[in-house]
C-alpha cells in the first residue's frame, strides 16, 4: 500500500476533478484546470489548459496540453472560479505585454 504525505492529502481533499486552480511555486503562479483521477491522491497533479507566470523571466507560458507538477514544489494554492481564472490571465498578459509608444 502506498502511503500519501499530509500535504498530498491535503491538497487534494481541497481540489475537484475540473475546477480551476493557482498554485505558487518557486519558479512562479501556475494557473490551469485539475484533472484528478479518482483514484488515491499521488505525488503528482495533473493539470489541462495551464498558464505560467515566470516572473524572473517576465513571460506568460501557456501549456494547452497540460502539465503535470509535483506536489513538493507547490508552496501554496487556491481554487478560483472559472471568472477568475480567466481574468487572472488576463491580467498577467496586459502586464508582460510590451509598453506601447
Amino acid at each position: 500500500m502506498i502511503e500519501n504525505t499530509i500535504k498530498e492529502v491535503e491538497l487534494f481533499e481541497q481540489m475537484k476533478h475540473g475546477e480551476p486552480v493557482l498554485f505558487v511555486t518557486a519558479i512562479g503562479y501556475i494557473i490551469g484546470i485539475t484533472d484528478i483521477p479518482d483514484e488515491i491522491p499521488h505525488s503528482v497533479v495533473k493539470l489541462k489548459d495551464v498558464y505560467i507566470n515566470c516572473v524572473s523571466a517576465s513571460r506568460v507560458n501557456r501549456f494547452s496540453k497540460g502539465l503535470t507538477i509535483s506536489v513538493d514544489q507547490i508552496i501554496g494554492f487556491n481554487v478560483l472560479t472559472e471568472e477568475e481564472r480567466m481574468q487572472t490571465v488576463t491580467n498577467w498578459q496586459v502586464s508582460m505585454a510590451p509598453s506601447i509608444g
